[in-house]
């Protein structure tokens, strides 16, 4: 549910945010020639996005290995403490997402407890699947590496461009996504299968096959707007603070191709 750019208003709430800044400087310091002292406007950079990106996915990775050795230890009580971080780190990722619908994620604190929530959860739902399909967390990992590098690659070299219509359809498709999702979560806590997803091993649908490769699509591609919010927002100087919006979308959508490819694998493994 990492909503496109994860956050589909953030470029007009930077631009807003940068006429507000600038209309606050000028109160302050006075009409030009008359300042007492020049105005100093830190900007974000992609520099900034790449590093604090790195940050957030070495953060998840290191919470992951924690509950990943803890269940697959096979150890009783090590599991149940494992299983303890994911239920946290679940319901505390979870809300964090649904806010960064509403809101930018500019806080390094709260883009930091999301990336730890979710690798407690990947963790430990890794280590299962790990231990029931040998070699698919590996193969997620690397085909993740792939995929958003090979994005990048398309975006950098403008073979694959934003424009009003992708992000129309990019946008459509997220919330669509992230209803569907939250519809079969809440189905899934009164124990009531929806039959949108097939247990790891099982055999999957017609119908479960193309959701599953439909979200990993949609994952892949909405990398797009988030490098073109990137791009956007330092080009046009952003405050530096928006560097953690773009570093939470890039780990969001890292994480949720992730969960999405791990999936997909594991539909391989059953046949």
């Amino acid at each position: 549910m990492a909503m496109q750019s994860r956050n589909s208003s953030l470029r007009n709430m930077v631009k807003a945010q940068y006429n507000d800044q600038q209309q606050h400087m000028g109160a302050a310091y006075g009409p030009y020639g008359q300042m007492t002292q020049a105005p100093q406007v830190q900007t974000m950079t992609i520099d900034d996005v790449v590093v604090r990106t790195v940050a957030l996915v070495g953060a998840t990775f290191v919470a992951a290995l924690l509950t990943y050795g803890m269940v697959g230890s096979g150890d009783a009580a090590s599991a149940g403490t494992a299983g303890l971080l994911m239920a946290v780190g679940g319901v505390v990722s979870i809300g964090i997402i649904l806010f960064s619908i509403f809101k930018p994620i500019t806080n390094p604190f709260i883009a930091f407890a999301y990336g730890i929530g979710q690798g407690f959860l990947l963790g430990g739902f890794s280590a299962v699947m790990e231990a029931q399909f040998p070699g698919i967390v590996v193969n997620a990992l690397v085909a993740t590496i792939l995929v958003f590098f090979g994005m990048l690659a398309l975006y950098k070299f403008r073979i694959l461009k934003n424009s009003p219509v992708f992000t129309k359809v990019i946008v459509g498709a997220g919330f669509g996504i992230g209803g569907l999702l939250l519809v079969n979560l809440v189905a899934s806590l009164f124990g009531v299968n929806l039959g949108l997803f097939a247990a790891p091993g099982g055999d999957p649908t017609t119908l479960q096959w193309i959701i599953a490769i439909a979200l990993t699509l949609w994952a892949a591609f909405s990398f797009v707007l988030d490098f073109d919010m990137i791009e956007w927002s330092a080009q046009n100087g952003a405050p530096k603070k928006y560097a953690w919006a773009g570093a939470f979308g890039l780990t969001a959508g890292l994480i949720f191709l992730y969960w999405n490819l791990l999936r997909l694998l594991s539909y391989f493994q059953g046949e």
